[in-house]
């Protein structure tokens, strides 16, 4: 018996899901906040919501009614009676019931009139209904893909605004002038709890993401000790558990005392952010025991050593030279030459910084060798120190109290001068045949040539063998003169008398 072939079934196609068009016009959607339920007015700010960022310009007509349902207040127009007694008399008559508001839609609709704020460029005013949002729709650790922008703005408006009143508390009460008064008093006051959580969190996502510099800029500028502390231990903890950061660790130290001396404006808290700074570089510089061969731990010598200069702390900056130069008799021989160069540049450095009575503070905190006369001769004191590194000592006295920069600037400058005195004699000779008086200006004219032709270099015998032409200055050419001799022998102290 023959079995019938199956055949397919046919079957109807499956009908495809159209997509949704987008809204073009939030007219509905506004038209529901006013209605009484609670349930419509909530949806409809979830829809608004979400369609907000285009359709901005039409939610904005609608902003009084959105800051009154953030608020807890009634709609439009409601609240015309002073009275809480009357208008609720007027409620009792027409059996309406006074519409009630849960958390949730007032922070959506905070949340919904702050996008509009934003989209208006009233950073301010969207701050201000943001921080009443919540955390779901103003998330600063970890803000959706679509709402950074918005984000971004607000937490810079925030940061603007607590370092405002932060400067404002720690400098106290300034007089301002009657318009900057009221235009502050017109201004709605915000929250300084809510913005310090903001800040706060800023610095929590500034310590996820390792931009610890930014976090101390901020820190910085809103004169926090406390923050400024906390963000210095987490970076030496952060360079402690994750390797090959030290670098970057020294880097935003480099950073922060830069920032120190050009952001903060209070001398007090410069004074104190900086000691922070210093005690930071020194907990780096000394966790490293004795080994400063890398040049991570040089620079960060090397700035501890700026910075405790900036502050006037002598007594520092000679102990850290001293282990800079102490180095030699623990590392090998081409380390500790490095190290105790490195010492012997920095003291050149202190030099160079002009602060004569802070340079012998210096000189003074550095060991000197002591030699005891003993029956079988001479015999060092200090025998704990290798004579290697006692020389670099003697050199390091040298450089700070010996004079020796002064001898390298003389020397190079006279070995590198140009001056021809047959160029001067030549013009003073044409002086003298145009028969000048005496109280020429030329003469002074020539005096000042020569003063810059030899400045630094103590050639001075052009003017050894004119005395008689020298003298020919009078009045103020003469307080001249004496300035251009003192040009040429500054580098030496003996002959500039």
């Amino acid at each position: 018996m023959a079995t019938a072939l199956a055949m397919p079934i046919p079957t109807s196609p499956t009908p495809q899901k159209r997509p949704r068009l987008p809204i073009a016009t939030a007219s509905g959607l506004l038209a529901l906040l006013s209605e009484p339920d609670p349930t419509l007015v909530q949806h409809a700010l979830t829809k608004l919501l979400s369609v907000v960022d285009t359709l901005w310009h039409e939610v904005a007509e609608a902003l009084p009614d959105l800051e009154a349902i953030a608020e807890g207040g009634a709609l439009g127009g409601e609240e015309e009676e002073d009275n809480d007694d009357t208008s609720m008399a007027v409620d009792n008559s027409t059996g309406a019931a006074a519409v009630v508001f849960d958390t949730l839609t007032r922070q959506k609709a905070a949340a919904l009139a702050s996008r509009v704020f934003f989209h208006l460029e009233e950073p301010r005013q969207a701050l201000r209904l943001a921080l009443e949002s919540g955390n779901e729709y103003f998330n600063v650790l970890s803000p959706k893909v679509e709402d950074e922008a918005y984000v971004e703005r607000l937490v810079n408006a925030a940061i603007g605004e607590y370092v405002k009143k932060r400067r404002g508390e720690f400098d106290g009460a300034t007089v301002v002038s009657g318009g900057a008064v009221k235009e502050e008093e017109e201004e709605e006051e915000l929250d300084m709890d809510k913005l310090q959580s903001v800040v706060h969190l800023m610095f929590e996502r500034c310590y996820q993401d390792g931009h610890y510099g930014h976090a101390l800029g901020v820190a910085f500028e809103s004169m926090e000790k406390d923050k400024v502390a906390e963000i210095l231990d987490r970076l030496l903890t952060s360079s402690s558990s994750t390797s090959g950061s030290e670098e970057k660790v020294v880097s935003t130290l480099k950073y922060a005392l830069q920032s120190a001396q050009t952001l903060i404006t209070s001398k007090n808290f410069r004074v104190e952010a900086l000691t922070l700074v210093a005690s930071t570089l020194e907990q780096l510089v000394l966790s490293k025991n004795g080994d400063y061969s890398s040049t991570n731990t040089k620079e960060a010598a090397c700035t501890l050593v700026l910075c405790r200069q900036i502050l006037g702390e002598a007594e520092a900056v000679g102990k850290m030279i001293t282990l800079l130069i102490d180095a030699t008799t623990k590392a090998t021989d081409e380390e500790g030459e490095d190290t105790a160069l490195l010492g012997l540049q920095l003291c050149f450095d202190i030099v160079d910084s002009g602060d004569e009575a802070f340079v012998t503070k210096v000189a003074q905190c550095l060991p000197k060798q002591v030699v005891v006369e003993g029956s079988s001769g001479e015999t060092d004191a200090n025998d704990t120190r290798s004579e290697i590194t006692w020389a670099y000592f003697s050199n390091a006295h040298r450089v700070l109290t010996g004079g020796f920069t002064s001898e390298l600037s003389l020397s190079f400058l006279y070995k590198n001068s140009n001056f021809d005195k047959l160029i001067m004699t030549n013009l003073k000779k044409a002086l003298e045949e145009r028969g000048m008086s005496r109280n020429s200006v030329l003469h002074n004219c020539a005096v000042t040539a020569h003063g810059y032709l030899t400045a630094g270099t103590t050639n001075d015998s052009f003017l050894r063998d004119n005395l008689d032409w020298m003298k020919k200055a009078s009045n103020w050419y003469v307080v001249f003169l004496c300035c251009w001799l003192l040009c040429v022998t500054c580098q030496y102290s003996t002959q500039s008398h």
